[in-house]
């Protein structure tokens, strides 16, 4: 590994971070939230500092990048980004301790959207705009925008993208990986400013469109109102939101293709096929179960008579089951009541994630549909053996080497969320909550059941938990290769 290649090009995306900082420092003094506007400025400083003065000890341009070399870059600009964005929250009092600091940060960027705040309504509006923030920045991804806006540096973009990019392979969609970069952001920006219309247009208060906007385009799932999306019980809103939770689970290179007319490559997708299938079989399954189990309430057992209409059931079901898949975390209704049966198909959709090349989190659907095709085959061969039968998607066939690393994958987060549970119980932590507490990170959704379920939060957990859940959401959102592989001697030699 070329360490200092390394130093110096995080750096670089250090100065980046210090100069994005001055986009809520800018919003802190519209507002004049003064405890926010010096705590973003001594970040900015600090940030400035840490970034300047590196760069000038390491100085070693990088001419051409290696995998290593691309893996120590996006988990360590990863942490960093993390560490350094915690400190408005922690400067301004809004946190007391820097844990919690830390947690709601990387919860922003990794786009889970897990919060420590009990009462978000009371933030000040900057804080709250830097948190939908750090949302949007995560979603489409911190080196993609590196790569992007940055192509003069002379790195070998290729390898980077691919690290942080979702999914068993990146699309390269132009030539230029750095051409790739810039439209699948130009993408990211047209959708966003589309929903902010549409919010806004729906009656939601101008601020609080551009929030939920950044906190929908990257399927965070953060809110300005402490009982999320229901705060507004307007179906309006719930369909647009539903409707771009959707299309950013998807794999964003269909856009491109949609912008070159290829609509029937678009139509033919087997990812996507699979995922509105999955979401359309779900909601239907969800809907009836409410309806006809119609789930207890908190409120001495009582029946929720909301259930007892076919039409709320499906309404419910239809938007809890898209922010669930697509790793969004939104809440239209306290799913914590629902059926067994329920509760367990979220948490079920929860691995399964989004499409890969998307923002949504998971194990990705490309990944689970190679998986069944595998398992498919396995199964036929020990009827026919000696027939030779290729995985196939998009009807082109899925070379071996890709079949293999899904099932090593799937293994391989099996065991973290395994692992991870365990650490959680052995905090004292319940089962239920731990469980759920791990699934809902590492796919980057945000609550889970019971002690963080939809009207709980995350600020009773202890320390230690804390932080087993934020290495669960980096782990999740970095897809659990390259933060995993730093922990390997392999990695460090030369």
């Amino acid at each position: 590994m070329n360490i200092p290649v390394v130093l110096y090009t995080v750096n670089s995306l250090i100065l980046m971070l210090a100069a994005i900082l001055l986009i809520p420092f800018g919003v802190a003094c519209y507002y004049n939230d003064d405890a926010a506007m010096w705590a973003f400025i001594y970040t900015i400083i600090i940030t400035g500092i840490l970034g300047g003065s590196s760069k000038v000890i390491f100085r070693k341009k990088p001419t051409e990048i290696g995998i290593r070399d691309s893996i120590a870059i996006v988990t360590f600009s990863w942490i960093v980004c993390i560490f350094l964005g915690a400190l408005p929250f922690w400067f301004s009092g809004i946190c007391t301790t820097y844990c919690d600091a830390v947690f709601e940060t990387t919860s922003g960027f990794t786009t889970t959207g897990a919060s420590i705040f009990k009462d978000v309504e009371a933030l000040p509006q900057s804080i709250l705009f830097w948190r939908a923030f750090t949302c949007w920045l995560g979603g489409m991804g911190i080196i993609v925008i590196f790569v992007a806006l940055l192509p003069a540096m002379g790195i070998s973009g290729y390898q980077l993208f691919s690290t942080e990019v979702s999914g068993p392979t990146a699309d390269r969609l132009k030539p230029r990986i750095g051409e790739t970069a810039k439209l699948l952001w130009i993408i990211y920006l047209i959708l966003t400013a589309s929903m902010i219309l549409a919010l806004f247009c729906g009656g939601m208060p101008f601020f609080d469109a551009i929030c939920h906007t950044f906190s929908t385009v990257s399927t965070a799932g953060f809110s300005t109102k402490n009982t999320s999306i229901a705060f507004y019980n307007s179906l309006y809103i719930e369909i647009v939101v539903a409707a771009f939770m959707f299309i950013c689970g998807c794999n964003f290179s269909l856009y491109y293709k949609c912008f070159q007319k290829e609509f029937k490559k678009v139509l033919n997708n087997s990812e996507l096929k699979f995922f509105a299938g999955l979401i359309l079989t779900a909601i239907i399954f969800a809907a009836m179960t409410l309806y006809l189990s119609r789930p207890e309430s908190f409120n001495g057992g009582v029946k929720d008579n909301r259930y007892y209409d076919l039409g709320n059931s499906f309404r419910y079901a239809f938007f809890q089951i898209i922010t669930v898949c697509t790793g969004t975390g939104y809440i239209s209704t306290d799913f914590d009541i629902w059926p067994n049966a329920g509760r367990f198909l979220l948490i079920l959709l929860m691995f399964i994630g989004a499409c890969a090349g998307s923002t949504g989190g998971g194990i990705k659907c490309v990944r689970i549909l190679l998986l069944l095709k595998s398992s498919l085959r396995e199964l036929t061969r020990i009827i026919r053996p000696r027939m030779v039968k290729h995985v196939k998607i998009n009807g082109e066939s899925v070379s071996e080497e890709i079949v293999t690393e899904s099932s090593v994958f799937f293994v391989v987060y099996l065991g973290s969320f395994g692992i991870c549970s365990l650490a959680l119980m052995a905090l004292d932590t319940d089962i239920i909550t731990a469980f759920s507490a791990v699934a809902t990170c590492m796919a980057n959704c945000g609550p889970g059941l019971a002690k963080v379920g939809p009207m709980a939060n995350y600020s009773d957990m202890a320390y230690a938990g804390k932080w087993v859940l934020s290495f669960c959401m980096l782990l999740g959102r970095l897809e659990i290769y390259s933060l995993i592989l730093l922990f390997l001697p392999m990695t460090w030699k030369r």
